[in-house]
């Protein structure tokens, strides 16, 4: 086909799940196995995609792609910083794409996104410049370049956002079908009716603004890209994904071959649905981006490429929706879905209503009035300017380092601010960070105030309040707690908005004071002093502990210091724990100078008297409120207690393993007589098992060849097998999937660094076949996926160099070891589809 296109922008995000007061997300049970559901997220989605798979009939991976080169596409912020920390091969797969892309068209797949997902057009005219300014600057940051358009949540907008986007010179924006009101030609009078979705969504279209007279302005403009709404719709709600040549061949019927200009035919949706919502999606996606598209004719092409080739010809006059307060693409009465009840709602029960959006606004419209307030009055106290200052601390955001931090209060400050008040104006800040994200658009998305989404976006409002309160004597909190009583939920036990937030919201407040107890009662009991937890650095000054009587004493001073504000705090800590089984610690801000000799003194004054008596003169010394495992964070609490129980397992183990020996012969017995093992019988032997596989399987870290030869773990499964036995695999499974990969990791760097011991290499690789070769036997559930991507990579790298001729005379020979197929087969890659590689000399 001549002149037929083919773009596929795909909208990235997730909600900022991390709790505010440690900047970290708490382990989500519901997103099991996984520890949240941001790492379940991009394993599923994110990972899959930046190693697409292109497979043949029988599930064998023919080739891979990294899909991120090919479709359009942006990250939300917030969860582009995530993965830039968390899975950084994946963030730097992201950027690798664009700059591809870049490279083959001259311009980006990647474009920009505000950096909270709020709805604009019912937003403060400033915090609107900030969120665009904020998500400029992330981007620029990432991907070297400006970027040529910018994602608008929920694709809200009328002109006044359209005016400010291009006024920080965006190119085009994509938006829905039905936020198109009429077009015409370009320099034509005659405008036709495109409302309802009929517009020509096959080409690009200029939108201009008007002055106050109504006259359109030539000089200011942007275009626009309303994507396809049909396909996009059996994208995201069908089973379009399900299948890649009916994918593909959806693009191809609405070709129109007749036309004489070029056409685009082009989706938008959630990026998630290729490989979260829609299982299997993103090896849909890879299909048609490396085969499917082409056979038909399609060629693969992104937006600003387009727009450069083929420039609107006609204008469009967006839809502003009721009261020109905006348009969206998820809510068909314009932006009434985040403010009030419109009738929108995903979830939920017949009856319910969201009659408790409009309460909810109102109250963070009230909260947002009183932090900005307190902004400026107090801002203008540290800033030349205090708005100019907010819009660049995006810069701070990105880097929080110490000589970074300098440079931004050089650069806004008034001269001569000492720490006290640098850390002052970072507060303020702070405040205000949190005050853009508790406009969070998922809040008010779905059926309920009780939902997680809004208990979100009140944690940001309770962090800012939290913060607002060193700066102000004002019940600010109360008020708002009014405002958010009026919020009812549809479920009564819940009530209304304020009880969720006293539930729910309040209770995820972490002060110091009990990081530091959570911090006093792993690094004591532990024996292990760390020196990071969240983003709070611990440091010991003082530090004296005593064994008696099965009990242990510990007494203190340390310092913490806030990787976010700077602030330096120091605190005394004080700890009892019997038999390491119940604990009560101390803990007091000391607040002014205070000797520690002297406190120590008293420390061992008492520490030879009756337990009373010693709590007696901890609640004296460092105060009367006391902590324990009950204030630590639920993550590290379970952790803690799991450690407890099982050192205390251990101490009976020896118990089961007895009994377990002593039964062997009545269980081979009645085995041999086809007879079912008793259940008591059943449940020693699973625990004894159980614990020897997991035993064995941590030593293949230490010990792989001893551990493989010795034969262990084979005679415990098949002990299992032969007696119907069931053993607890999940933490056995974890260690086998992070040895594999770990294993690939180090085979890469291996190759890499090649230093001409081609049988050292060899070996490397025999070592990790004769470990897949060990699991097949095994039986156990080995998730290969991470260990597949490096082993994807390895072979592009490899072939492709052969390929391209790079290992001419001149250029050093890189090592092939032939077994790199046979590894490669048992990852599950079709090597018949592969080149062969002369390894020479191996």
């Amino acid at each position: 086909m001549k002149n037929a296109f083919v773009a596929i922008h795909c909208h990235f995000y997730q909600p900022p799940r991390e709790n505010p007061w440690i900047e970290a997300i708490e382990q989500e049970e519901s997103a099991h196995p996984f520890h949240d559901w941001n790492e379940r997220i991009t394993f599923e989605c994110y990972r899959a995609n930046a190693f697409g798979r292109i497979l043949d009939e029988k599930g064998k991976i023919l080739d891979m792609v990294n899909n991120y080169s090919y479709i359009n596409f942006n990250f939300g912020p917030t969860l582009l910083r995530w993965l830039q920390e968390k899975t950084p091969l994946i963030y730097q797969k992201i950027l690798d794409a664009d700059r591809e892309s870049v490279r083959n068209s001259g311009s980006g797949n990647a474009i920009a996104q505000t950096y909270h997902h709020i709805i604009l057009p019912l937003s403060e005219d400033l915090d609107n410049e900030t969120e665009i300014l904020w998500g400029i600057t992330d981007f620029e940051k990432r991907f070297n370049r400006r970027p040529e358009s910018i994602w608008l949540p929920e694709t809200a907008v009328n002109y006044k956002i359209i005016g400010l986007l291009i006024k920080y010179g965006f190119q085009y924006i994509i938006l829905s079908p039905f936020q198109a009101k009429r077009v015409r030609p370009l320099g034509s009078k005659r405008w036709t009716d495109v409302s309802n979705g009929k517009i020509d969504t096959t080409q690009p279209y200029r939108c201009f603004m008007k002055d106050q007279s109504g006259k359109k302005v030539l000089d200011r403009y942007i275009d626009i890209f309303f994507y396809n709404g049909v396909i996009s719709k059996e994208i995201a709600f069908g089973d379009l994904l399900t299948n890649g040549d009916a994918f593909c061949n959806r693009f191809r019927d609405f070709f129109q071959d007749l036309k004489e200009r070029p056409e685009l035919i082009h989706v938008a949706t959630d990026g998630e649905t290729y490989g979260h919502h829609k299982k299997f999606g993103d090896l849909a996606l890879s299909y048609a981006i490396k085969k499917g598209f082409s056979s038909r004719g399609l060629e693969i092409i992104n937006y600003g490429a387009f727009l450069k080739r083929f420039p609107p010809i006609s204008e469009v006059e967006i839809d502003e929706g009721p009261k020109g307060e905006g348009s969206s693409w998820s809510c068909n009465h314009g932006v009434s879905r985040w403010k009030e009840d419109c009738g929108c709602s995903t979830g939920g029960e017949p009856g319910w209503n969201q009659n408790w959006r409009r309460p909810l606004r109102e109250a963070l419209n009230y909260l947002r009035e009183e932090l900005h307030s307190i902004f400026i009055d107090e801002g203008e106290k540290i800033f030349k300017d205090p708005l100019e200052a907010r819009n660049s601390y995006i810069n701070v955001i990105l880097d929080r380092s110490k000589k970074n931090i300098e440079r931004f209060f050089d650069t806004h400050a008034h001269p001569g601010l000492n720490q006290e008040k640098k850390i002052r104006g970072l507060k303020l800040l702070e405040m205000q960070r949190h005050a853009l994200s508790m406009f969070t658009s998922c809040g008010w998305f779905f059926a309920d105030i009780s939902g997680l989404e809004s208990q979100i976006i009140l944690r940001s409002a309770a962090r800012a309040l939290d913060i607002a309160k060193e700066f102000t004597d004002r019940d600010i909190e109360n008020e708002f707690l009014n405002h958010l009583s009026s919020a009812k939920s549809n479920i009564s036990e819940m009530g209304d908005g304020k009880k969720i937030y006293q539930r729910f919201v309040r209770p995820k407040a972490v002060p110091l004071d009990r990081l530091v107890n959570q911090y006093i009662i792993s690094s004591v009991l532990e024996e292990k002093e760390e020196k990071k937890l969240y983003s709070f650095n611990f440091e010991r000054i003082n530090y004296e502990t005593l064994n008696k009587e099965n009990s242990l004493y510990a007494f203190g001073k340390l310092r913490v210091t806030s990787d976010i504000l700077l602030e330096i705090k120091e605190f005394l800590f004080a700890l009892i724990s019997k038999k390491k089984k119940s604990i009560r610690t101390w803990v007091s801000e000391i607040k002014e100078e205070t000797s520690f000799d002297y406190l120590k003194m008293e420390w061992l004054k008492i520490i030879e008297k009756n337990e009373e008596e010693i709590v007696d003169t901890f609640n004296s010394i460092i105060g009367n409120q006391s902590f324990g495992l009950s204030n630590v964070l639920p993550e590290y609490k379970e952790d803690i207690l799991k450690r407890f129980v099982e050192k205390n397992l251990d101490e009976y183990y020896h118990i089961f393993e007895e009994l377990f020996l002593r039964m062997s012969e009545t269980t081979d017995l009645l085995r041999s007589e086809g007879i079912k093992i008793p259940y008591e019988i059943q449940i020693v032997s699973e625990i004894v098992l159980s614990k020897r596989l997991l035993n064995e399987v941590k030593n293949l870290n230490t010990e792989f060849k001893k551990t493989i030869k010795k034969g262990e773990i084979d005679r415990i499964v098949y002990l299992a097998k032969s007696n119907n036995l069931r053993l607890r695999t999940e933490e056995v499974e974890k260690i086998l999937r992070s040895l594999l990969k770990g294993r690939m990791e180090l085979l890469k760097e291996e190759l890499h660094r090649y230093e001409g011991n081609e049988e050292r290499l060899k070996n490397f690789v025999d070592e990790i076949v004769e470990f897949l070769a060990s699991n097949e036997k095994w039986g156990l559930n080995l998730q290969k996926e991470e260990s597949q991507d490096i082993m994807g990579e390895i072979l592009r790298e490899y072939i492709y160099d052969f390929e391209m001729g790079l290992w001419r005379e001149g250029i050093s020979r890189r090592p092939f070891p032939p077994n790199l197929y046979r590894l490669a087969e048992m990852l599950g890659f079709n090597v018949d589809n592969l080149p062969l590689v002369n390894p020479q000399s191996f």
